[in-house]
């Protein structure tokens, strides 16, 4: 899986039941988890009598066969609003044990814990529904989970004919947003940077008083990490308020059918990449869940993305061209070059997706953070809004730029224009 690794600072087992509260959500708060499902559902797929379902709890429903109480059937039932179940929704999708769901509300994953317990979790809105299937006499157990949910979500809404949302609802609120590291990773800082080329310099000086007229303008900075290539664009207006946003370029191989997509990337060790659940919308659009969660929009092989500065997009590379050796297959509609925004690893993001019939492809994200420039010492600061971000100082300017220090890596800048461009809001 991908980490986040941008220059700046760029899953075991769940618990097998949510949380239990009370909220509002897209449904009613006494919805019973007991009316999702019902005893000759649920006699089906155990194969034996069942008991009328009961309440263990408001939220958890418990089927039990009448001979042996440990072959059952669980329905919960969750709508506690919060960020933390959307993490470990995510989390879930990405263990390499998980199997991800299409057509089931806004994403499915189930778990097969054993060959006598298996368990899914689609999400709806705000309310996630979880359904085990314990029994010691049945097989296949992962169908019969499967069957159960898709009746669930039936009755619940959340079916293959569902409505996509306008967009796609991110995974964490408040901060710069779903990764695939063992701990979230924090939005987009100034640290954790590597010196950008050194190049010519003509009598740099220390900055010793704040000079405004000196910062105002874009400037531009890249460096390399491993395989991945991070172009930076800081834009500073004339009322010291500026953005940073940056670009990682990732290519690789795509496999998407069935409304399943996983994309591997390119020299990288295997094993390595993301994957998910997609669904089409219209032909112009579509929506995907998993690693990456967005809402996509085509565009035409000569169109700009409006999500992007301009003169960040300048910086991209050529589309890839990937060597494909396996057998891949790619839904037709999803050819082409995409733009969406949404969120990924923890943090929001704008994109663009270039998918190639060959099954090469390349994935451009973009993360931006905002600040104003202050002055200690006389010093020239660049300050983040977030509060939880490191400020960065200006510590020397030389004849096409300045240099920038966190306290432990510096990073110089050079002017891509004389005059700042529109700060796109992402």
């Amino acid at each position: 899986m991908f980490s986040r690794i941008l220059p700046y600072t760029f899953l075991g087992l769940a618990p097998v039941l949510l949380s239990c509260s009370e909220s509002s959500s897209l449904f009613s708060s006494k919805t019973s988890p007991c009316s999702l499902l019902t005893v000759a559902d649920v006699e089906r797929v155990l194969g034996e009598p069942v008991q009328e379902g009961t309440l263990a709890d408001p939220t958890t429903c418990i089927f039990k066969a009448h001979r042996n109480a440990g072959n059952a059937v669980t329905v919960q039932l969750d709508k506690t609003p919060g960020a933390d179940r959307r993490v470990w929704f995510n989390k879930e999708r990405l263990r390499r044990d998980s199997h991800l769901i299409p057509g089931l509300g806004d994403g499915a994953v189930r778990i097969d814990a054993s060959p006598t317990l298996s368990r899914l979790t689609f999400m709806h809105g705000d309310a996630f529904v979880t359904v085990i299937v314990s029994s010691t006499q049945q097989k296949q157990l992962d169908e019969s989970v499967t069957q159960l949910s898709r009746t669930a979500a039936t009755r619940y809404g959340a079916s293959l004919t569902a409505t996509l949302p306008p967009s796609a609802p991110p995974f964490m609120s408040g901060r710069g947003t779903h990764t695939e590291t063992v701990a979230p990773p924090a939005p987009v800082t100034l640290t954790q940077t590597l010196p950008g080329p050194s190049g010519a310099q003509v009598g740099p000086k220390k900055a010793t008083s704040f000079d405004p007229t000196s910062l105002v303008g874009t400037w531009h900075t890249h460096l390399t990490q491993g395989t991945t290539q991070h172009d930076m664009l800081l834009i500073i207006q004339p009322n010291l308020t500026w953005s940073l946003s940056s670009m990682m370029q990732f290519d690789g191989i795509l496999n998407a059918e069935a409304g399943l997509w996983s994309l591997e990337r390119a020299n990288t060790f295997k094993g390595l990449g993301w994957k998910g659940t997609y669904r089409k919308a219209m032909p112009k659009s579509f929506a995907t869940t998993g690693s990456v969660q967005a809402t996509w929009t085509r565009l035409s092989i000569d169109q700009n993305p409006v999500r992007i500065p301009a003169e960040l997009w300048k910086f991209r590379r050529d589309a890839t061209s990937v060597p494909v050796f396996q057998l891949k297959t790619v839904d037709s509609d999803l050819v082409g070059q995409w733009e969406g925004s949404g969120t990924y690893a923890g943090g929001s993001a704008a994109f663009v997706w270039i998918i190639k019939p060959s099954a090469a492809t390349d994935l451009l994200i973009v993360n931006t953070l905002r600040g104003t420039v202050h002055t200690k010492d006389g010093i020239p600061q660049l300050q983040p809004v977030q509060k939880q971000h490191q400020r960065v100082s200006v510590i020397a300017f030389h004849d096409r730029g300045f240099t920038t220090a966190d306290g432990k890596t510096n990073l110089r800048w050079t002017k891509v224009r004389s005059e700042p461009t529109e700060d796109r809001q992402l």
